[in-house]
């Protein structure tokens, strides 16, 4: 341990923790300054520039010695310990003026008192270290059971002390007793970590003697036997001290590798060390292996150390959180001894290679084990949310299946006690190499783990709830023509009143837009200010909702849900409270609203309209649409057949249905087709040997039929012929089947109609509508008819598309696949806009583009001011909250685009603060607990 007093260790483990440190700092401060008082900022100022001088004082000493060619001081450990346990101390107790219990939690990304304590814990630990080495000379004969003994006396003094002393205390302050408390734990902790950590390192250095002679009696029970012991107790397999929880209060260390390395790493530990030079060899290099495992834990624990003590008080299995000291400081040691024997037959160059290659054989192993991870989700999540329809895919399920418990177990979700079921530091770094600091939901997981694996899982149906007692009570519109651009800009300007006498209500609705009409603009008044909505990311929009929305604050919110419905929600209404609120439009033709059972009129009729095209998209007004001549597609059927896992009893059944519509329908079936889907869809011609095919199929997975009808969808599309898909889904039980939401974004893609079918072990075909609720049947009794009739346009190059046949607006997109020309992109312009709908519906069609063009999309709609499918109008209250809104938002567009920010807000797996306020807490009841029985005793003497 005497290479730790190289001064160079200094930069290590004191300067960059404190530059990472002072960067976590300067991030919250930035997000939350604003909701700060004088009071609060002056203390960020003082703790700041108090720790840039302490750690630059530590780095001008490091480049000092560095220079001198000299050792790091015993008075610098002492220098360090009075100096930083104050700083976090006291950090400790302003904790609540730095971070008042008035700033949101959900806006920090952790507590910065575990942060304080993971970072400068390291230089508590070194100053130690060294302060054992510069106090313990070789040239003495020291004895190891002095300082053991000397280590065990210290829990008892203080246990004497709880028990004695604190009931017979003067009480005078409730603060100064506190901080007499405090600062005897504190005192007591680091003289017993002094005499434990120098009993180990006498002990560990010993070359002979009758400790050196039966060795293994200790280094058995104390490297193997309390390892694996502390892993059992936390993951509690032998008691429950924590609860049931298996995860384990200390992280999530139930795999078996971390057996294993335990007992590996104690073997090699215990080996003896032989005077033979290839032996040696091996074993540095397994020492150095399982170095890192070592290292871990140490980490993992180090933050525990200043508690050691109450937890040995007041927790029987509390000597547990030393056993990590204990076995770094032994391996520490006979490395050492290792490389000082091997210098004598390998450079030191060599020797320091063996070591640290060794000791990068598991963080390596663990990035390589991560990054497959990765691959794996992101193929998964491409076939699932960006899926090419022209690619044949093959996912591993083995491999999924192992990613996604291995998601699942990062994500923490049991929360039992303190902790979240996380691997400290792990799923950290899980979390960043793997999700881009983003997650994934619950609901995809549950999707992914439904299609691949036919589990059954809950369905998340989304739903807009709205309550009645909010309602529209007034509605004003102001329409502008703007002949720049030949286009309507109109502002609905709303009223929404709570009539009930209850309290955080919300107003909830949903608008559909008509096609060539955008919103470009929303305001929402916050008290007496008109606040004007930012335009962001969706994703991160919708999650800054959630969390103001949990805080019962003011937030608005605009975003689409599928095709032209928008989402619209304004949260919270006092009672009887009456609220402001607009949003402006941007649209090519007159149009006629319906909100919430309000119909407005936006916009006149002018005298002449024609279409409008661009390269990219051509607007077909209701006018011209009424110009366009009729045609009649011809239909046939295509059958999609459920093989998922547990279906093929059903075969037998399947056949005879399909054949009952074939022979019902003879002249559509002629021409028709067949999908068998399971997780995947394979697709050929319905043919005469469709039956045996049918039987020749692998049953597995579930069903996914909503990329089966979407790949029907874009197959017909990109074909367009003068035939067309009737859908047909065979399965007895589509409620089963797995639905993204519903088929709105392609409705483009289905002009003859808006319905498919399914057939059953009736034999009768069911109607469904591809616009909403497709796993439901329609109960009307609907005639099956097949002669649909649809508009035809052609355009210059005489490209045939087939439209609608209604009197609505239609956009037609001339190019299924490009880029956007963002230099042309401009401020609320309707020309712009239709671009931007043809880039999203660019997307619809190739969503394999989406992680690419989705960025230049959203990218876009800032530059336009106009909402997209990717994008949301959201008001919020302060400044503190655009602030979170903006970095969640480069949080999001840095990351892959199907990965999300959560279900809630989440907390790092690193230990907690709290844990010492419980340990603490319990003194303090204990000690008035004393104190009321010894009044009640002496009121009974009197």
């Amino acid at each position: 341990m005497q290479n730790l007093r190289n001064p160079k260790w200094i930069l290590v483990i004191n300067t960059l923790p404190v530059v990472v440190l002072l960067s976590i700092f300067f991030g919250e401060f930035s997000i939350i300054e604003s909701l700060l008082e004088e009071g609060n900022i002056s203390l960020w100022k003082s703790f700041v520039w108090v720790l840039v001088a302490l750690s630059s004082l530590s780095f001008i000493y490091a480049l000092y010695l560095i220079i001198k060619k000299k050792q790091v001081s015993f008075f610098y450990s002492i220098a360090a310990l009075c100096t930083y346990i104050p700083f976090i101390y006291l950090f400790g107790y302003f904790s609540n003026d730095i971070i008042p219990f008035s700033i949101p939690r959900w806006m920090l990304s952790g507590d910065l008192m575990i942060y304080v304590g993971t970072f400068l814990m390291p230089t508590l630990a070194y100053a130690l270290f060294v302060l054992v080495t510069a106090l313990t000379s070789n040239k003495k004969n020291h004895k190891a059971w002095k300082n053991f003994l000397a280590a065990i006396a210290i829990p008892i003094l203080l246990y004497v002390f709880l028990q004695v002393i604190i009931p017979l205390w003067k009480s005078l302050e409730d603060d100064y007793d506190m901080h007499v408390i405090l600062i005897v734990i504190i005192i007591c902790t680091l003289i017993f970590l002094f005499f434990l950590i120098r009993g180990i390192y006498i002990l560990s250095t010993k070359k002979s003697g009758v400790l050196k002679k039966y060795q293994y009696f200790w280094k058995i029970p104390v490297l193997i036997l309390l390892p694996i012991l502390g892993l059992l107790i936390n993951n509690g397999q032998i008691f429950h001290p924590f609860g049931t929880n298996s995860a384990g209060i200390f992280g999530d260390f139930n795999h078996p590798l971390f057996y294993i390395l335990a007992i590996l790493n104690g073997m090699f530990i215990c080996l003896p060390n032989l005077e033979k030079r290839n032996y040696r060899l091996l074993l540095i290099i397994g020492r150095s292996f399982t170095l890192a495992f070592t290292f871990y834990f140490f980490i993992v624990f180090l933050p525990f150390l200043p508690i050691s003590v109450i937890a040995l008080i007041l927790i029987g299995t509390g000597f547990l959180l030393l056993t990590p000291l204990v076995v770094f400081i032994i391996h520490i040691n006979e490395l050492i001894k290792d490389i000082h024997f091997l210098k004598d037959y390998f450079s030191k160059k060599i020797i320091w290679a063996i070591v640290i290659g060794g000791f990068l054989i598991l963080p390596i192993s663990i990035t390589l084990s991560y990054i497959q991870d990765r691959n794996t989700l992101h193929e998964t999540l491409d076939y699932v949310y960006n899926p090419d329809y022209s690619k044949t895919y093959n996912i591993k399920r083995t491999s999924l299946k192992k990613t996604l418990n291995v998601v699942k177990n990062h994500k923490g979700d049991n929360r039992d006690f303190i902790f979240d079921g996380q691997q400290p530091y792990l799923s950290t770094y899980f979390n960043w190499l793997v999700l881009d600091n983003l997650t994934l939901s619950n609901k995809k997981i549950n999707t992914i783990e439904r299609i691949f694996f036919d589990e059954d899982k809950d369905h998340f149906w989304s739903r807009n709830s709205s309550n009645k007692n909010v309602a529209i009570t007034d509605i004003a519109t102001n329409s502008t023509f703007d002949t720049s651009q030949n286009a309507w800009k109109s502002w609905i300007d709303l009223e929404i009143t709570n009539t009930s006498d209850s309290r955080f209500l919300e107003y909830t609705t949903t608008i559909t837009l008509p096609e060539g009409a955008w919103i470009s603009d929303y305001y929402l008044y916050v008290g007496d200010t008109k606040e004007m909505g930012i335009l962001a990311e969706k994703k991160s929009a919708m999650w800054v909702f959630s969390n103001i929305r949990n805080e019962n604050r003011d937030p608005g919110i605009l975003y689409y849900l599928t095709g032209n419905k928008v989402a619209f929600k304004v949260f919270p209404f006092g009672e009887k409270e009456v609220r402001k609120t607009g949003i402006e439009l941007l649209h090519k033709d007159p149009i006629q609203l319906t909100i919430d059972g309000h119909q407005v009129q936006l916009g006149e009729q002018q005298e002449t309209f024609t279409n409008f095209e661009n390269e990219h998209a051509v607007y077909i007004s209701p006018q011209e649409k009424k110009n366009l001549k009729e045609t009649q597609r011809t239909p046939y059927f295509h059958f999609i057949t459920d093989i998922s896992d547990k279906k093929d009893s059903a075969n037998v059944a399947v056949r005879n249905q399909i054949n009952t519509i074939i022979r019902k329908y003879p002249s559509i079936a002629e021409n028709g087709k067949i999908s068998y889907t399971n997780q995947y869809t394979h697709t050929e011609p319905l043919g005469q040997d469709w039956e045996e095919r049918l039987k020749a199929q692998t049953f597995e997975g579930g069903f996914y039929v909503d990329r089966a009808i979407k790949s029907v969808l874009y197959n017909s599309y990109n074909t367009n012929d003068t035939s067309y898909p009737i859908i047909v889904v065979v399965t007895n039980d589509l409620q089963s089947a797995i639905f993204d939401t519903n088929f709105s974004d392609w409705k483009f893609t289905f002009p003859e109609s808006d319905f498919f079918y399914s057939l059953g072990e009736d034999h009768e075909l069911r109607h469904h509508s591809l616009i909403t609720n497709p796993a439901i049947s329609i109960q009307d009794s609907l005639p099956i008819v097949f002669n649909h009739k649809t508009l035809v346009y052609q355009d210059a190059n005489n490209v045939t598309t087939y439209l609608k046949n209604d009197s609505l607006p239609t956009i037609i997109l001339k190019k299924d696949l490009f880029e956007i020309p963002v230099e042309e992109i401009k401020n609320k312009d309707w020309a712009s806009a239709l671009t931007l709908q043809a880039a999203w519906k660019s997307q619809i069609l190739h969503p394999e583009m989406a992680d690419k063009e989705w960025l230049s999309l959203v990218k876009s709609s800032f530059k336009s001011n106009i909402m997209t499918p990717v994008t949301s109008y959201i008001v919020v209250e302060n400044d503190a909250q655009k602030a979170i809104l903006k970095k969640k938002q480069q949080q999001v567009l840095s990351g892959k685009k199907s990965l999300d920010l959560g279900e809630d807000t989440r907390r790092m797996s690193e230990p907690s603060i709290y844990i010492i306020a419980i340990l603490l807490g319990g003194i303090l009841w204990y000690r008035k607990k004393r104190q009321h029985k010894l009044t009640t005793y002496k009121k009974k003497e009197l």
